[in-house]
């Protein structure tokens, strides 16, 4: 630890506010991702009355699709989102992450206020179109959040600062299942959410622009006791001039560690957007609450991970200061309590009956899974705070594939949504990924900087030294 750290944090400063405005970013992200969760059962409800449907497009259109037109519509933003992620990570590489997260917001919350009259027009042809291209917009966020608070994180606040930031997914799935259900069930009908969600985020790009920085030299206001701090505390492990010809592409496709953060990354997101995507409808067909219900419901989870993140991620960083574990061993800790606690959890709800008691294992279920942010979702910056934007991609690139085929997986199985065996099957494969990917996190996994981090420093070194000695032979 070097004297700057012994000297101690200089407390709240604009590393907190950075870590503020990118926690908005999520959750106005995830405000326009998981919309279409709730008001898809509004847009085509489960429900054998003309006169219910009736009612209903009385003063909002509804739609007929069937089960396979459901799931492709579910699905389709992360088909964008999976061929936008690893392109974004090297554009941020190449380009100023600030104006990128900037411009790729904006980009998904305009398709969101314009997604209900595209939809009247041309049906769903339009809402495929939106959601892929909402997928490409979107890919962007997770690279640019990490490669800035690379340069904006000392380690040992990492776990706090960067899981503060990860909350923004649970308080903006939280808010739009909540707020969603009550906007269908209104006078105000589903578009109402479309609006709402694209509004917040146009309104939030605007902040962005005004108060972020994209490094320590780039902000306005940042003291010089701060910026000393944060520069000790990374021990030059960050280049600020990075090149993206310099990056170690063999070095970091060849990694174990990386592969581990990735196969755990797969493994989290296919059991996250298969609870996010289909419990919904779950609450809908099989636990038969209305709409209102259902957004509120499917809310609980994500508010009870909203408020049990802040202590664990305290908890994983004190740890972590005080030398009680080390960094690899708080990572994949922390992971196991998430991927194997909602293991057991799936299972359970596979097979219980009461609808009280399965939504209690539903919110606990979703709520350890907080601890991955402490876990494998932080990773990144270990391995790597040079490419940690990059190894974000490459990770979140592979781990759409959970995104887009969990949804599938669901329509494939599930041919009558009110029938529990057929949802028992999807219960229970959710926790042979989980178990699965957390494993081999467990025994490939690292927490170490890489070599190939400042591999090039080493190389330009190399050079010097040869160059040194070809001149003393001379």
């Amino acid at each position: 630890m070097n004297s700057i750290q012994k000297a101690g944090s200089p407390g709240i400063g604009c590393r907190h506010l950075q870590s503020l405005l990118l926690f908005l970013c999520v959750v106005s992200g995830y405000l326009v991702r998981v919309n279409l969760s709730v008001t898809i059962v509004a847009m085509n409800p489960v429900i054998n009355s003309t006169d219910y449907f009736r009612e209903l497009a009385d003063h909002v259109p509804i739609f007929g699709w069937t089960n396979s037109t459901r799931s492709v519509l579910l699905s389709t933003f992360f088909v964008g989102y999976l061929l936008s992620n690893f392109p974004a990570s090297v554009l941020g590489c190449r380009f100023n992450n600030k104006a990128l997260l900037a411009c790729s917001t904006a980009i998904s919350s305009a398709l969101a206020i314009v997604s209900p009259q595209l939809v009247y027009a041309y049906g769903v042809p339009a809402l495929v179109a939106v959601r892929f291209a909402q997928g490409l917009s979107s890919a962007f966020m997770f690279p640019m959040v990490h490669g800035i608070m690379s340069k904006w994180a000392p380690p040992h606040e990492r776990g706090q600062l960067v899981g503060f930031i990860a909350s923004g997914i649970q308080l903006g799935t939280m808010v739009t299942l909540a707020v969603s259900g009550e906007l269908c069930g209104s006078s105000l009908g589903w578009p109402s959410v479309y609006y709402l969600s694209g509004a917040i985020g146009l309104a939030w790009t605007v902040v962005w622009l005004l108060l972020g920085a994209e490094s320590l030299s780039a902000h306005r206001f940042i003291s010089q006791a701060e910026k000393d701090y944060i520069q000790g505390s990374l021990e030059n492990t960050v280049d600020h001039d990075i090149r993206l010809s310099d990056t170690p592409w063999k070095s970091i496709f060849t990694s174990l560690p990386v592969w581990a953060t990735t196969v755990a990354h797969i493994g989290h997101n296919w059991g996250f957007w298969l609870l996010l995507t289909e419990m919904p409808t779950f609450i809908n067909t099989v636990l038969k609450f209305d709409i209102k219900d259902d957004g509120m419901l499917s809310s609980l989870p994500y508010l009870a991970m909203f408020v049990l993140q802040i202590p664990v991620t305290f908890i994983a960083d004190f740890l972590n200061k005080h030398k009680i574990t080390t960094l690899t061993m708080s990572r994949k800790f922390w992971n196991t309590i998430s991927m194997w606690g909602g293991t057991i959890g799936l299972i359970v709800l596979g097979f219980i009956e009461d609808t009280h008691l399965t939504i209690i294992i539903y919110v606990f279920i979703v709520a350890i899974g907080c601890s991955s942010n402490a876990g494998f979702n932080i990773n990144h910056m270990d391995l790597s705070p040079n490419y940690a934007g990059l190894l974000m991609g490459i990770t979140n690139t592979a781990a759409a594939s959970g995104g887009i085929i969990a949804p599938l997986f669901v329509g494939l199985i599930v041919d009558d949504q009110t029938s529990v065996a057929e949802w028992r099957i999807v219960f229970i494969s959710g926790a042979i990924v989980l178990f699965v990917c957390n494993l081999f996190f467990i025994i490939f996994g690292s927490a170490k900087t890489q070599p190939w981090n400042s591999m090039h420093k080493n190389d330009a070194l190399n050079m010097d030294n040869a160059k040194q000695d070809t001149e003393i032979v001379g």
